[in-house]
C-alpha cells in the first residue's frame, strides 16, 4: 500500500481537508474556552468552572445516546450532527447574557463532542478499502489531527500575543464558521458504501421489533461482551497518560520546578510535531506485533517518560529541561504506539452493526479520565510532585498489562493488523 493511498481520491482529499480545517479551529479555541468566558463575561469563576465540569459529567450520560445515533443514522450523519451542534454551541458563547445561556451552549458543545468522538472511529472503520488496514488509517488520521491541533494552538498564541478578549471572540467566530462549513461539506461528501448490515440490529431482528427493542437488544449484546468491557477498563487506566500535555505538565513544570512559562508550550509543540513526522513510521514498525503488544509498548514509553519527569524534580534547571525534552519524545512515542493500535482493536473487536454502541463504550474511557483527571492531578501535585508520576505510572502500566491480559479472550483475527482491519 502506498503512503498516499489514504488521500488518493478527490473524496478522500476533501474528507481529510475538512478534518484539517475543523481540527485547526478546535485547537485554536477549545483550550481557551475558560479564559474567554472569564475575560468576556461577568460570570464568577466558580460558576464558569461548575458549568464546564458539569458538561464533562453530562458527557458520561450522553455516550450511550451517541452510540445509538451512530448505529441508526450512520457515522457520516453522526459527524455532520456533531459539527452542527458544535457550531450552535460556539455561537451561543459569542454574546452571553447570563449563566442559563452558558449552560445551553455547553450542553450543545458537550453533545457535539460525544457524537464526534463516537462517530469518527466508526467512520474510519467504514472507509478502509481492500488492502488497507485500520491501523494505518488511524495513524494517518491521528497525525493529521495532531498537526492541526498544534497549528491551531500556535495561531491562537500568535493572535493572543497582539490582542485581547476581542481577539478571543474573533477566534471563536472562526470556530463557529469552521464547524458549520464542516457540517455542510461532510453532508455532501460521497464516501464508500457503508459496511453491510450497518443497521443490522434492525434488519436482523426479523420479527418486526420496534426501535426500542432493537436498541435494547444491541446494548445487552455490548454489555455482555466481557472481553470488550475489560479492554475498555484497561484503556480507561491508559488514557490517564494523555492528561500530561494539557493538565499535568504545565503546572508541574512552572509551579513545582519553577521553570519559565514558555517551557510547557515548547513541550506541547514537540508533542504535536513528532506524530506528524513519525506516526506512520512507528505504526509500520509495529505491524509484526499483536495490537495488544503495541499498546503495551506504548504504555512502557509512557512510564519511561514519567520516570524522566520525576527525575527532573529538585534537579538543576538545565537538567530539568533536558529531562523534559527527552520525556516528551518518549511520551510522543507512547502515543504513536498505543493510540492507533487501541483504536483499531476497538473497532475490529466490535460487530459491524453495533460499531456505534461499541465505540461509545470505548470512548467512555476518555470521558472518565477527562472528568476525574484534573482533580487527581491537582490533589497529587498539592501533596507531592513525585507522587503524581508514581500514580500515573501505576495506572498506565496497569492499563498496558490489562490489554495483554485480554488478548487471549479475543479472536486471533482482531489482534493482528490485516487488510480491511480484520473484517469478518
Amino acid at each position: 500500500m502506498s503512503r498516499t493511498s489514504l488521500v488518493g481520491t478527490p473524496q478522500r482529499r476533501i474528507m481529510m481537508g475538512v478534518l484539517l480545517v475543523d481540527t485547526i479551529a478546535a485547537g485554536a479555541f477549545y483550550p481557551l474556552t475558560f479564559l474567554y468566558l472569564r475575560l468576556g463575561t461577568d460570570l464568577p469563576v466558580t460558576r464558569i468552572g461548575l458549568v464546564l465540569t458539569g458538561g464533562g459529567l453530562v458527557a458520561l450520560l450522553l455516550n450511550p445516546l451517541a452510540g445509538s445515533i451512530a448505529d441508526r443514522w450512520g457515522a457520516q450523519r453522526t459527524i455532520v450532527a456533531a459539527n452542527a451542534c458544535c457550531g450552535v454551541g460556539y455561537l451561543g458563547l459569542v454574546d452571553i447574557h447570563g449563566w442559563p445561556q452558558l449552560v445551553v451552549a455547553v450542553a450543545f458543545i458537550t453533545l457535539s463532542q460525544r457524537l464526534y468522538w463516537v462517530g469518527w472511529p466508526v467512520f474510519v472503520a467504514e472507509q478502509a478499502a481492500e488492502g488497507e488496514t485500520l491501523d494505518h488509517w488511524f495513524a494517518v488520521v491521528n497525525a493529521f489531527k495532531s498537526g492541526a491541533l498544534g497549528l491551531g494552538a500556535a495561531l491562537a498564541a500568535v493572535a493572543l500575543s497582539v490582542g485581547d478578549v476581542g481577539t478571543l471572540r474573533a477566534i471563536l467566530l472562526c470556530a463557529v464558521a469552521a464547524s458549520f462549513l464542516s457540517a455542510v461539506v461532510f453532508a455532501r461528501l460521497r464516501t464508500a458504501p457503508s459496511s453491510p448490515g450497518k443497521d443490522g440490529a434492525d434488519e436482523g431482528s426479523g420479527d418486526g421489533a420496534g426501535a426500542s427493542d432493537v436498541a435494547g437488544a444491541g446494548w445487552r449484546a455490548v454489555l455482555r461482551d466481557r472481553p470488550y468491557t475489560a479492554m475498555t477498563a484497561a484503556h480507561t487506566a491508559l488514557t490517564f497518560a494523555w492528561l500530561l500535555p494539557g493538565v499535568a505538565l504545565p503546572v508541574y513544570l512552572v509551579d513545582t520546578l519553577d521553570l519559565p512559562p514558555w517551557v510547557p508550550s515548547a513541550a506541547f509543540a514537540m508533542n504535536t510535531v513528532l506524530p506528524v513526522l513519525f506516526q506512520t513510521t512507528v505504526s509500520r514498525a509495529l505491524v509484526p506485533l499483536r495490537r495488544t503488544r503495541a499498546v503495551l509498548i506504548g504504555a512502557g514509553f509512557f512510564v519511561l517518560a514519567f520516570a524522566l519527569f520525576a527525575g527532573a524534580h529538585d534537579a538543576p534547571p538545565a537538567f530539568a529541561l533536558l529531562c523534559t525534552a527527552a520525556g516528551m519524545v518518549l511520551f510522543s512515542l507512547g502515543e504513536m504506539s498505543a493510540g492507533p493500535a487501541a483504536q483499531a482493536l476497538s473497532m475490529d473487536a466490535a460487530p459491524v452493526p453495533l460499531r456505534g454502541r461499541y465505540s461509545s463504550v470505548f470512548q467512555t474511557s476518555w470521558t472518565v479520565s477527562n472528568v476525574a483527571g484534573p482533580a487527581v492531578v491537582g490533589a497529587l501535585l498539592g501533596w507531592n510532585g513525585l507522587a503524581l508520576w508514581l500514580v500515573l505510572g501505576l495506572l498506565v502500566g496497569a492499563g498496558g498489562l490489562g490489554f495483554v491480559t485480554c488478548e487471549k479472550r479475543f479472536p486471533a483475527r482482531v489482534l493482528r493488523t490485516g487488510p480491511n482491519g480484520g473484517d469478518r
